[in-house]
């Protein structure tokens, strides 16, 4: 098999009628972490604008898909739209944090064996509805049973209890919250009642699609 056959790519599309501002924040260098000691960075992709050695950003057209290619490194972060992750903003309208903000995260091609991984987290809140698709048949699965998956998405603040691949409103754990809340000013779950938060292989290749969309797709 091809080099390029196993290196595992992201787009992120906008499938709304106006240009967002997309926050692309990059897991740091970790000698200690074996799965993925020195990702990519940055300085990657020349389309983004550095807000911080960890954090760029851009401009994404309605209608339009921005690719991701790491070449085969490993790449590992989360994506976020309209502001950077946080909790939840006084006097801001949805989009801008008046109940936090949910992100994509992932983590594409990892040093061997390690699992590649994605879910969408609503710890922190939820501003916008994003979906995460990938091509069916190349051994994506979530849970305890390793039920075959290709599609999850968010729902709203405290609806997405049994929602495949999605972490619930401040539940760090998945099915719990672990320690202090993270955004203390918003409700704790309804936590999973089984661990089906994340969505993992160990094969390589293809494209994790994070999609902007509004509302909740069907």
């Amino acid at each position: 098999m091809s080099t390029i056959d196993n290196n595992t790519k992201l787009s992120v599309t906008n499938n709304t009628d106006e240009a967002v501002e997309v926050y692309v924040t990059f897991a740091a260098e970790n000698s200690e972490n074996k799965c993925c000691p020195s990702p990519v960075a940055v300085g990657q992709f020349g389309f983004l604008t550095k807000v911080n050695d960890l954090r760029g950003k851009f401009t994404l057209g309605a209608n339009q898909t921005q690719l991701f290619d790491a070449e085969g490194r490993c790449f590992s972060g989360n994506i976020g739209f309209y502001i950077p992750p946080q909790c939840p903003v006084a006097g801001a309208d949805f989009h801008h944090g008046k109940t936090g903000t949910s992100i994509a995260e992932f983590t594409l091609n990892p040093s061997s064996p390690c699992a590649e991984a994605f879910d969408i987290s609503c710890v922190n809140g939820v501003n916008c509805f994003i979906e995460v698709k990938v091509e069916k048949g190349l051994g994506w699965s979530y849970g305890p049973e390793s039920t075959p998956i290709t599609r999850i998405y968010n729902r709203g603040l405290q609806e997405n209890e049994g929602n495949p691949g999605v972490y619930p409103v401040n539940c760090t754990d998945c099915v719990r919250l672990v320690g202090d809340a993270p955004c203390p000013t918003l409700p704790i779950g309804p936590a999973q009642s089984e661990r089906i938060c994340n969505v993992q292989r160990s094969e390589r290749g293809g494209v994790v699609q994070v999609i902007l969309n509004t509302p909740v797709p069907a």
